[in-house]
C-alpha cells in the first residue's frame, strides 16, 4: 500500500509567487518581535546560581515541591514573586546513586543579601582590620566581595579573622587569597600535564609539584582576598531540611553565573549561528555551484527567523540547549535542501530538459515523498519527547518539531524557488554581458 504518491507532479514554482511573500512577511515580522519585545534570555545568558541537591529516594521529592520550596522561600526572603527558577533531573544513567537522587536547580538570583546587607558587611570588614581596608562589593557577581589590606597578612589567620567578621551575622564564607589562587591554578596545570605522560617518573613529579605548592601556601602572606558568602546555598539547604526532612541530604555543589559572562556566552551563541550559516555556504557552492549557495543560506536564515519568532511567541527561556536546538534544526534543514540539489544536478547531467523551471520542479517531485516520510517520522520521534521529557529537553523538542515543518517549508518554497531566481538573474547577466 502506498501511502504517499511518488509520482507527483505539483507546480512548486508556479506557487513560489505566493509563497515567497508570505515568507519575506513571516521574517520581517520576526525581526519586529525580536526589536520590539525580544528574548528572554535564560540563565545561562542573563546570569544566575546553579546549585545541585541531593535526596534520599522518597515520594514527596519531585521538581515541582523543590520549586514550590524555592518560590516560598525568595518570597519570604526577599520578597520577589515569579523569579525564574528551573529544576531538572541531574542523575545520569549508571552515575547515579540507586538510593538517592539528585536535582539541579537553576535560579536567575544570584544574591540572597540586599544592597543594605552587602554594604553593612563591607564596613564591618573595613573596621575590623583598620585604617586603610577597601571591601569592594562586584556589580552583578552574586555575594562575592573583594577585599585589600594595608599590609601583607599570613593566609591562613587573614581566613580565620574575615570568617569571625562575617560569623557575627551568623554567615559562612569561603575566603581565597588572591597568590593562593595563582599558585593553586598553576599546580592544576603542571600536574595535569605531569600526569598525562606516560613515564611513571614523569607522574611521580607530580606529587612533588602538589607537595611545593603545598609548602608554599602555608607560609603565604597576601592582601588581596576574594570572599564569597554561602548565604543562598545554607538557606537553600535550611529551607529543603525544613519541607523534606530527612529525605533531604544536602548541597552538592554550588556555582554562579555573572550577567557578564551571560552575555559573552549569548554574542558567543549568536557568533555560532552565524559560522554555521557561512560554513553551509561555502560547503553548497564548493558541492554543487555557486549559484546553489545563496537560496540555500536564505532559506536556513528564513527557518532560523521562524524559530526567533516561535521563541518569543510562546515565551520559552533562550539558554544553551535552545541554541544547540536552532544548531540541529540548521542541519536537518541544509539536508533536506542538499537533497533536492542532488536531483537537480542529476537530472541536469542526464539533459532531460533545458528548461530550468521544468526540471526544478521534476526534481522536486520526485524528492517529495522521502522529504515528507522523513518530516512525519522524525517528528513522531520529536513528539514523544516533547511530550513526555519535561524541562529544558521539553523546549528543545518544541522548537525541533517547529523546526522541522519551517525547514521542510523554507527548503520546497524559498531555497530552491530563489535558486531559480538566482539562475535566472546570472544567465541575463552573461547575456547582456555578451551584447
Amino acid at each position: 500500500m502506498e501511502l504517499i504518491k511518488t509520482n507527483t507532479n505539483y507546480d512548486f514554482i508556479k506557487l513560489s509567487k505566493y509563497t515567497l511573500p508570505i515568507a519575506l512577511g513571516v521574517t520581517l515580522l520576526s525581526i519586529a518581535l525580536m526589536i520590539f519585545v525580544g528574548f528572554d534570555a535564560g540563565i545561562d545568558f542573563k546570569g544566575g546560581t546553579k546549585i545541585i541537591l541531593e535526596f534520599n529516594d522518597d515520594d514527596r521529592v519531585n521538581r515541582a515541591t523543590i520549586k514550590e520550596t524555592v518560590d516560598e522561600l525568595l518570597e519570604q526572603k526577599l520578597q520577589l514573586v515569579g523569579t525564574q527558577i528551573e529544576i531538572q533531573d541531574f542523575d545520569v544513567g549508571s552515575a547515579a546513586a540507586e538510593e538517592t537522587v539528585k536535582f539541579q536547580i537553576f535560579s536567575e538570583l544570584s544574591s540572597l543579601l540586599s544592597p543594605i546587607d552587602k554594604l553593612e558587611l563591607a564596613k564591618s570588614l573595613e573596621k575590623h582590620f583598620g585604617a586603610g581596608t577597601l571591601a569592594e562589593i562586584p556589580f552583578n557577581a552574586g555575594d562575592k566581595f573583594y577585599l585589600t589590606l594595608p599590609a601583607d597578612w599570613p593566609v591562613k589567620a587573614a581566613y580565620a579573622e574575615v570568617k569571625s567578621v562575617f560569623a557575627k551575622k551568623n554567615l559562612e564564607v569561603s575566603v581565597v587569597s588572591d597568590k593562593e589562587q595563582t599558585i593553586t591554578t598553576d599546580m592544576i596545570r603542571e600536574t595535569d600535564l605531569l600526569l598525562s605522560a606516560q613515564d611513571d617518573q614523569v607522574k611521580a613529579e607530580a606529587d612533588k609539584v602538589r607537595q611545593e605548592a603545598e609548602a608554599k601556601i602555608k607560609l603565604l602572606k597576601d592582601d588581596r582576598f576574594t570572599i564569597e558568602v554561602q548565604v543562598v546555598k545554607d538557606s537553600i539547604a535550611a529551607a529543603m531540611k525544613d519541607k523534606f526532612g530527612d529525605a533531604f541530604v544536602g548541597v552538592l555543589s554550588t556555582a554562579s553565573v555573572s550577567a557578564s559572562v551571560g552575555k559573552e556566552l549569548f554574542q558567543s551563541a549568536m557568533v555560532a549561528m552565524l559560522y554555521a550559516l557561512i560554513g553551509i555556504l561555502l560547503y553548497m557552492s564548493l558541492r554543487f555551484e555557486a549559484r546553489f549557495g545563496p537560496g540555500a543560506v536564505i532559506g536556513l536564515a528564513h527557518t532560523v527567523f521562524i524559530l526567533f519568532a516561535a521563541i518569543i511567541i510562546f515565551d520559552i527561556k533562550f539558554t544553551l540547549p535552545i541554541v544547540a536546538a536552532i544548531l540541529t534544526v540548521i542541519g536537518y534543514a541544509i539536508n533536506d535542501t542538499i537533497i533536492v540539489y542532488d536531483r537537480i544536478r542529476e537530472n541536469m547531467q542526464k539533459g532531460i530538459t533545458s528548461d530550468m523551471a521544468t526540471l526544478t520542479n521534476k526534481s522536486m517531485n520526485e524528492t517529495l515523498s522521502r522529504t515528507i516520510v522523513t518530516a512525519i517520522t522524525t517528528m513522531l520521534a520529536v513528539t514523544s519527547i516533547w511530550l513526555f521529557g519535561g524541562g529544558t529537553i521539553s523546549d528543545f523538542a518544541f522548537l525541533f518539531i517547529v523546526g522541522i515543518i519551517a525547514g521542510t517549508y523554507s527548503s520546497l518554497f524559498v531555497a530552491i524557488p530563489l535558486t531559480l531566481k538566482f539562475d535566472v538573474w546570472a544567465k541575463r547577466r552573461r547575456r547582456r554581458a555578451r551584447a
